[in-house]
C-alpha cells in the first residue's frame, strides 16, 4: 500500500475531529507508556531542579511580554500545569532527556539530547517524577511567582525542591538499583506534527465535552514495554 501523504493524513485527522473518533478506533487516544516508578523516585530531586529551570525561563518570558510586564497569577498557573506534560509545548524539555546509569548502584543521570525524542517509558518516568513534585505545590508556586518573592532561580528552586517538596538533596537508595535502560529514539517529525495537531483538537474536545480523537501510530506498541523486557528491580 502506498504511503499516505501529509495532506491525506491531515484530512483523515480532521475527519476524525468531525466524527468524534476514527472509524474502528474506539476509546480515544492510545494510553501513554508506563513510567518506571522506582526510577522516578530516585530522580525526583534532579527532575525538580530541571523542571524549575524551565519554569523560571518561562517566568522571565512572561514578565517581559505580558501586558504591562505584569503576568497574572493564572498565567503562572497555566505554565506550571504544562511544565510536567511532555505533550505540551512547555513540557517538551522532558522529551529531550535520556536517563543514563553507568552500572548497578551508580547514580542516575539526566542527559539532554540535541533532538526531541519519542516519549516512551523514560520520558513518562520523568513526567511522573515531575508531577509528583509539583502537583501539591502548584498554588504556592504560582503565588510566589506572582508576588516575585524569590529574586533568583536558585532561591526559587530551593524553595520548591528543598523546602516545599522535600526531595532535595537526593537520598541514596537502600540497596543498589539497576535502571532498565531504554535506547534513545529520535522523534519522527511527521508523526510529531500529527500528535501536536491531535493534542490541539483534543484540548477543544475536552473543553466542549466531546469524544477525543486519535490517529494510528504504527510505533505505539513499541512504547509500552512488556514486563519481561525489564529487570526485576523496576517491576
Amino acid at each position: 500500500m502506498a504511503r499516505a501523504t501529509w495532506s491525506t493524513r491531515v484530512l483523515l485527522l480532521l475527519a476524525a475531529a468531525a466524527n468524534a473518533q476514527l472509524p474502528g478506533m474506539p476509546g480515544g487516544p492510545p494510553a501513554d507508556a508506563r513510567p518506571i516508578h522506582k526510577t522516578a523516585q530516585q530522580l525526583e530531586c534532579a527532575v525538580c531542579k530541571r523542571a524549575t529551570e524551565q519554569l523560571w525561563t518561562k517566568t522571565m518570558d512572561l514578565r517581559e511580554n505580558a501586558p504591562y510586564k505584569k503576568p497574572s497569577e493564572d498565567m503562572y498557573m497555566d505554565a506550571i500545569e504544562q511544565i510536567c506534560n511532555p505533550d505540551k509545548d512547555l513540557g517538551e524539555w522532558i522529551a529531550h532527556i535520556d536517563i543514563t546509569q553507568s552500572e548497578r548502584g551508580a547514580p542516575l543521570k539526566l542527559e539532554a539530547q540535541e533532538y526531541l525524542g519519542e516519549c516512551r517509558r523514560e520520558c513518562r518516568t520523568i513526567a511522573s517524577a515531575c508531577r509528583t513534585v509539583y502537583d501539591e505545590h502548584r498554588e504556592d508556586m504560582a503565588e510566589s511567582l506572582y508576588k516575585r518573592d524569590a529574586s533568583t532561580l536558585e532561591k526559587f528552586a530551593s524553595r520548591v525542591c528543598n523546602k516545599w517538596a522535600g526531595v532535595c538533596p537526593a537520598k541514596s537508595p537502600k540497596k543498589p538499583y539497576l535502571h532498565p535502560d531504554e535506547y534513545w529514539m529520535p522523534v519522527d517529525e511527521e508523526m510529531y506534527r500529527m500528535r501536536k495537531m491531535q493534542d490541539v483538537i483534543n484540548d477543544q474536545a475536552t473543553k466542549y465535552k466531546k469524544q477525543p480523537v486519535q490517529f494510528v501510530d504504527p510505533m505505539q506498541a513499541a512504547f509500552f514495554g512488556d514486563d519481561e523486557d525489564f529487570e526485576p528491580d523496576e517491576l
